[in-house]
This record gives structure tokens, sequence and C-alpha cells, in this order.
């Protein structure tokens, strides 16, 4: 014989609490980070990644080595923390964005080299690990995926007022984002005034992709899709 069953009831909803304001000691803590880390990027600029170590940028950033291991436990980590912070420099970029899907990925693109022309030397330093899968600061590691998402999704958001079908979404957004990262190689050694070169490589590029968008939306840019991912899928490259 089954017990009878407990009138189902609703969870209790509490009220969420405002959000404390940092204590000192958080402030602290993040001014000492961005601190080191500013420190970091500007050797980083000046001599490259390879040739700088932990102790050169805990003694440009005034602190100890121990000091300097126990916010980033690596130069690693050092460029992990600038891939972010430059994300989130990108997303709130894209978030002002505004106009056609066109003008909106003009700024993604325009805006995302302007976000890593401080950093051009650096970046033009290590080229060949940013391209190496399995280099762990490469754009493509498994360590970099937080980022990369984010990234794609800036894209997607774009693309989704374009009116493409989901299933196509993916494919086309993962598309754009390595035109991205093959803009930013190109940028990164660009020796042309204010780096025309590559912005006006940019705005060519994306003067012809985005009008064949639509297509992606037709019986036949869909069948293309599904070729495509299911070729890449068979090639183990996701």
């Amino acid at each position: 014989m089954s017990r009878p069953r407990k009138p189902a009831t609703k969870p209790i909803r509490r009220p969420r609490r405002a959000a404390s304001p940092p204590v000192e000691g958080e402030r602290k803590r993040d001014a000492t980070r961005k601190h080191l880390l500013e420190r970091a990027l500007a050797l980083f600029q000046k001599r490259g990644v390879e040739a700088t170590t932990m102790r050169d940028i805990a003694k440009a950033a005034g602190m100890s080595l121990g000091a300097a291991y126990y916010y980033f436990p690596s130069k690693e980590a050092l460029v992990f923390a600038y891939y972010e912070d430059n994300q989130a420099d990108l997303e709130q970029l894209a978030q002002a964005a505004s106009g056609t899907v066109r003008e909106q990925l003009g700024t993604i693109f325009h805006g995302k080299l302007a976000t890593i022309r401080p950093q051009r030397k650096m970046l033009a330093a290590i080229v060949q690990r940013l391209v190496d899968p399995s280099d762990p600061v490469s754009a493509f590691s498994a360590q970099t995926r937080a980022v990369r998402d984010h990234a794609l999704g800036v894209l997607d958001r774009v693309l989704v007022k374009a009116g493409l079908p989901p299933e196509v979404l993916p494919l086309a957004t993962r598309a754009l984002w390595l035109l991205q990262m093959a803009m930013m190689l190109v940028y990164v050694n660009d020796d042309s005034p204010d780096e025309r070169r590559t912005h006006g490589l940019v705005d060519d590029a994306l003067d012809m992709i985005v009008p064949m968008l639509p297509m992606l939306a037709t019986p036949m840019g869909r069948a293309l899709a599904e070729r495509v991912t299911a070729a890449l899928t068979r090639a183990e490259i996701v």
C-alpha cells in the first residue's frame, strides 16, 4: 500500500540581498593584481614574453617574487588575465554597438583591433604560440576555451539578429571568429600608418561576407552548412 503523497509546496523565495560593497582588503588585492598585470604587460611589450621572467615582473612591480607568484603562478597566468580583461573590454564595446548587422560587426572587428593595439609587439612575439592548439596560451587551446566561448557569444548575438536559423548559427559564428583571428594576426605585424591596411581588409571582408549571410537561411545554404559541419566533425575539428 503506497503512502499518500504530501501536497506539493511552492519553494519559498527569499529576497535577494544587495551585493555587499568590496571591503578594503578586496580593493587592495584587486589594485595589486592590476598593478602587477600592468607591469608584466609593459615588460612583455618591451622584451617579449619569453625573455621576461617572473623575477623581472616582481621587481618592476616593487614586489617580492613570492608575492608575485601569489597573484599569478606563472607568466601564462598573466597572459590569460590579459585575454580575460581584453575580452571584457570587447564585450562592453559590443553592447554599445548599434545599426545594421554589417555596422555592428564592423564595430566589433575594428574595436577588437583597437583593444590589442597597446600589446601588438607582445602578441607578434608569440604568434607561433597563438596558433598552436597544444600551447596553453594559444587562441585554440583548452585553457583559453572560456575566453573563446565569450568571443563566440559576442558574434552569435549579432548573427541572431540577421535571422539565421539555429542549425547554421554555430558554423557562421565560428567562421567569423576565425576571420577575426586572421585579421588580428595580420594586424600585429601591420606597419602601415594607423594600421590602415588591416582595417581596410576588415571592411573589404565584411562587405563581401555579410551580404551572403542570408543565403545560409535557404535550403541550399542549410545543406551546405550541414556538409561542412559533418566534414569538420569527421576531421575532429571542433
